[in-house]
């Protein structure tokens, strides 16, 4: 077909309200198929796009390949709800042009915004247009419809129109790309400039656009009268978190406890995601916005250096060996110095402090042995210290006290430092050393360590304020459409370390829960606080209230099922033993053996919530897939804990506290995986509550 300008976007096979089905081979009951997620019938999906709230519908669009399961061939899927529940599948909205043969234009993220004032001039007959502004990639060098000359994997900014509530659209390609390419002086970074994330701003009577310059971790802002011409306003970054590229910025304005109004920015990064997970994560700004320019607030911002009243121990730095530092070397670490230098994927966030620190990364991952500290009496109540490398516990930091290891902690499978922190209150006044071990000779068979130090005072392992601390959790999106205080955001459930080769079938991907937000005040700080949006009483069912005096060990819950709604408060424990992990929390998705399981508790030592999904069914898709997951959640005022936990098919979700800290992980458990039980270790918690309700389908009507 010609192409004319403006080029309609036709829809084949199908017409614009009609609902895709599931047919013989898509009855929405696969093995994994999510129950009360959003998944298309089939194919590929990623991130959501273009979220919209109109007239009591809320439209998500959404990364598509038409054509499989795997990606390619970039459109825009789109789905709609009425309760944030109940999903229907349309068409594809956007349909990458050339597809399927000759695929000259991938429809890559972008937003959508209703033009109330018909700014752009694209409304016919009194009707509003709603105009999406998404970011074009050009696999080839080419000219197109309107003049323009691209490069081949040009990422360009363009727009298009609909008429009909967002059911068609016609590409504006009179003149797209509307942006072209990025502002001086980043021009030569064309192949990495997306996602923009567009807003109309009510003091300054303008559209704002946020753009990533996704390698060099900066977000450009653009201002516009009419989402046609577009001006350079300011920019922002590189900050926090930046090991690997910035994508999908999201600004919006939210009441701070419910009152004062703060800005947020919200940005995703692949890799470099939370501290224990492998590839993506979303982290968020707190500041203001005056129409032009994001500014962060002061303590939205981290340095990464540790307690302010550390004591350091050990810093590595220095031209000694570690004989000469009084510590005991084995292996291939006799005579060994500490290395200089640069690591791979290392940087000024995320990275070592110094120039120097313990890497047994010697003889490539061959190299093995110990490092054992000089003794030392326990002072203080935190060792600090930063951590990197293997994740297994061939790789691993160990403090041992009369020759018991009572401590241990690994790295990530990444070559980043996170911070860790023994608490070790309970172990004050007995000498201990500690023991850095390499054991491993394959894989990420190494370990990195730095700046060990003594503390009052707990080490943040926070480098960015995180969305989310699980692994699942990415371009997170919020509806335009909304007020500003029932902001809701949708992500993508999935992380791109192993997105094209979870084992589902015949699609792939799923989105989050859809969450709505708020800003509390917590210790001075304000804090993103996420709501389950969901319409749960039109989906759950029974789940009476069982109070437990005391849980020590294990309380076996029997055939709980697949897809649930579990409510878990339980009063914080006063003595920890210096032994065993002192650990509450709940067993799901686990069959009748326990062979399989995912553990979902509180580690009351270093007041985190976590997820562990190591032995949770199928992990054999991804070296990196087992791991445990961890958010920090301190106990509420009265010393009682709160976890709100979804499981479904195949994830777990958990929401702590008010919602100040959650965690997102995809689970892939076998069929009869339904058992669950209450674990207690390291003592006995008291003041259970658990209310276990099971979720209905929401496939079936």
């Amino acid at each position: 077909m010609k192409l004319g300008i403006p080029f309609k976007l036709f829809l084949f096979g199908l017409s614009a309200l009609e609902v895709v089905t599931a047919g013989p081979r898509n009855v929405f009951t696969e093995l994994y198929r999510p129950q009360f997620h959003y998944s298309p019938a089939e194919n590929w999906m990623n991130d959501p796009n273009g979220l919209v709230y109109d007239d009591g519908v809320y439209h998500l669009y959404y990364q598509y390949n038409p054509g499989g399961a795997n990606w390619g061939a970039l459109s825009w899927g789109h789905a709609t709800s009425k309760d944030l529940t109940h999903w229907t599948e349309h068409p594809v909205a956007l349909r990458a042009r050339g597809f399927p043969d000759n695929v000259t234009e991938m429809y890559f993220s972008g937003t959508v915004v209703i033009d109330e004032k018909n700014t752009s001039g694209f409304g016919r007959k009194g009707k509003a247009p709603w105009v999406a502004m998404y970011t074009s990639f050009y696999p080839t060098e080419q000219v197109l419809p309107s003049g323009r000359h691209v490069r081949a994997g040009q990422q360009a900014q363009s727009i298009a129109y609909s008429l009909d509530k967002g059911m068609t659209w016609t590409t504006y390609d009179a003149a797209n790309p509307v942006i072209p390419e990025p502002p001086a002086p980043y021009q030569d970074q064309y192949l990495e400039f997306r996602d923009p994330g567009v807003f109309w701003h009510d003091k300054t009577h303008q559209w704002i656009a946020a753009v990533s310059i996704a390698k060099l971790h900066k977000i450009v802002i653009y201002t516009s009268r009419d989402l046609k011409h577009w001006e350079l306003a300011s920019e922002f970054g590189p900050v926090n978190a930046v090991g690997g590229v910035w994508e999908c910025p999201n600004i919006f304005p939210l009441p701070l406890d419910g009152s004062n109004e703060k800005w947020v920015l919200l940005l995703s990064l692949n890799p470099g995601g939370p501290p224990g997970t492998v590839g993506s994560g979303t982290q968020y700004f707190i500041g203001d916005f005056n129409g032009t320019t994001f500014t962060a607030d002061a303590n939205s911002i981290y340095d990464n250096t540790g307690p302010k009243d550390s004591v350091i121990f050990e810093d590595f730095e220095g031209e000694r060996t570690f004989a000469a530092r009084g510590w005991t070397a084995t292996g291939n670490f006799t005579g060994a110095s500490p290395a200089k230098g640069t690591l791979a994927g290392q940087n000024p966030v995320t990275g070592f402090l110094g120039e120097q620190l313990v890497n047994t990364f010697l003889n490539g991952d061959a190299t093995t042995g110990t490092l054992t500290s000089p003794a030392f009496e326990i002072s203080h109540k935190y060792i600090n210290f930063l951590v990197g490398g293997g994740s297994n516990n061939e790789t691993a930091v160990r403090l041992i006290v009369q020759g018991q290891t009572l401590r241990t902690s690994v790295g990530a499978n990444s070559e980043a430092l996170s911070w860790q922190t023994w608490d070790v209150s309970t172990l004050q006044g007995k000498r201990a050393v500690i023991e850095i071990i390499d054991n491993a000779t394959g894989g990420w068979g190494h370990i990195n360590v730095d700046q060990i130090s003594f503390s009052d005072t707990r080490a943040t392992h926070t480098v960015a304020n995180w969305v989310d601390w699980g692994p699942d959790f990415y371009a997170a999106l919020g509806f335009n459409g909304l007020p500003r205080d029932q902001r809701t955001i949708i992500a993508w459930m999935n992380n791109w370390q192993y997105a094209g080769v979870i084992p589902t079938d015949p699609w792939r991907s799923a989105t989050a829960i859809p969450r709505r937000l708020a800003l509390k005040s917590i210790d001075g700080k304000a804090v993103l606080i996420q709501e389950p949006a969901e319409k749960w009483k039109a989906i759950t069912n029974g789940g009476q209230v069982s109070t437990f005096r005391r849980v020590d060990g294990v309380r076996e819950l029997g055939r709980i099922g697949k897809a649930l709604q579990i409510e878990l408060t339980f009063a914080n424990r006063a003595a920890i033993s210096p032994i065993e992990n002192a650990e509450f929390g709940i067993t799901v998705a686990a069959t009748k053996d326990y062979a399989h399981e995912t553990r979902v508790g509180y580690d009351f030592s270093t007041q985190e919530v976590f997820v562990d999904r190591t032995r949770s069914g199928d992990v054999s898709f991804d070296s990196t897939f087992a791991g445990v997951y961890r958010a920090p959640l301190a106990p509420a005022a009265d010393g009682t804990v709160s976890l709100q936990i979804f499981v479904d098919w195949s994830s777990v979700e958990v929401f702590g506290g008010e919602g100040e800290a959650t965690i997102t992980s995809q689970i892939f458990p076998s069929q009869d995986a339904v058992y669950g039980r209450l674990f207690s270790t390291g003592g006995k918690t008291s003041d259970v509550k658990m209310r276990v309700k099971k979720v209905d389908s929401t496939w079936r009507r």
